[in-house]
């Protein structure tokens, strides 16, 4: 058996890999060239798309954006703002047996790690997608291993029926306010709500008006996605989502509600409204994220969808391990990241 080479990509084999992302059962939205590259941009970080090559054929790979926080690591990570979660893809092999999938499987996954290691980072974090459901090649390296959740929810679900009680009677308070919902793609909608939601817990938006601009025009100059707003009588903008897809499923990406209206049910009947868009566009699956923060999963959950875990894995050297612990101990309720 030859050996697999790990090598960073060029933008004339992006085409190859969106293909290798299309193809596998780890392959997201969040992997596609078109989505790494703008966020990268966005971000000011530098992207680097590894390929895993057995000979011409690309057969695996793992995107990675780097950064320098402090000015001193050197950190590689598949997560970022928007992004969460990326992690290794591995070319599909068909109806093989198990042993021979396992083996495939581990065999991409060693390279890659293999080729990471090599460059030195401080610390590098892959987080992989609910796709990988197997993480021992990772701790067969050495690497820590981490698990997280996430909630999939098919999306033809009659959630009248299904979902938790209190989801019901809010959909139905919000209906007999004469609140409605309706596809309406407008960032400063967005932004605006989004500011207010983060300013009622005295916090600072997770993404920049910029990023957030960014990212909302390429979903839709890619038609990746739509936005999603929930109405009052008056007309006011009472909450928003934000939900992309791909062939495989869709995604709740961002979401925010008007501090003034969240008695009122605005943000349920958005989210069942939702459920039933995608369902009525042919996108049977429905990623709601929010299973890792604990007030959002108990509003989440009351959908009734699926718990799913899906696994990171993160190598720390020595460096980063010292400057994690003097951080700790200066700032113990944050980390050195």
């Amino acid at each position: 058996m030859r050996r697999l080479e790990v090598r960073e990509l060029g933008s004339a084999e992006f085409e190859a890999w969106d293909a290798l992302v299309a193809d596998s059962a780890q392959g997201t939205v969040f992997h596609s060239s078109d989505w790494l590259v703008e966020n990268a941009l966005l971000l000011d970080q530098t992207l680097i798309l590894l390929g895993c090559y057995d000979g011409e054929k690309l057969i695996g790979g793992c995107p990675l954006y780097l950064s320098r926080p402090y000015h001193l690591l050197h950190v590689a990570s598949s997560k970022a703002v928007s992004t969460p979660y990326g992690g290794v893809v591995i070319s599909d092999i068909g109806d093989a047996k198990q042993r021979t999938k396992e083996m495939h499987t581990r065999r991409i996954i060693a390279a890659i790690l293999e080729h990471i290691t090599r460059q030195g980072f401080d610390y590098v974090d892959l987080v992989n997608a609910p796709g990988l459901e197997d993480i021992r090649a990772f701790t067969q390296q050495g690497w820590n291993p981490a698990v997280y959740y996430t909630y999939v929810l098919p999306t033809h679900t009659d959630l009248l029926k299904t979902a938790s009680k209190d989801v019901r009677q809010n959909v139905r308070k919000a209906r007999r306010q004469g609140i409605s919902s309706a596809g309406k793609f407008d960032p400063d909608v967005f932004w605006n709500l989004l500011v207010r939601t983060f300013a009622k817990q005295g916090k600072e938006p997770p993404v920049s008006e910029r990023h957030l601009r960014g990212m909302l025009g390429l979903i839709k100059e890619k038609g990746i996605g739509e936005m999603r707003v929930a109405s009052m009588p008056s007309g006011e903008v009472a909450a928003a989502e934000v939900t992309l897809w791909d062939a495989k499923m869709a995604h709740s990406l961002f979401a925010a509600a008007s501090p003034e209206h969240l008695s009122t049910g605005a943000a349920t009947l958005l989210c069942y409204d939702n459920v039933n868009s995608l369902n009525e566009q042919n996108h049977r699956m429905l990623n709601l994220m929010a299973g890792n923060i604990p007030h959002l999963s108990a509003f989440i959950s009351g959908f009734n969808p699926r718990l799913v875990p899906y696994y990171g894995a993160e190598y720390p050297r020595f460096r980063y391990r010292i400057l994690k612990r003097l951080k700790d101990g200066m700032y113990p309720d944050n980390y050195a990241r």
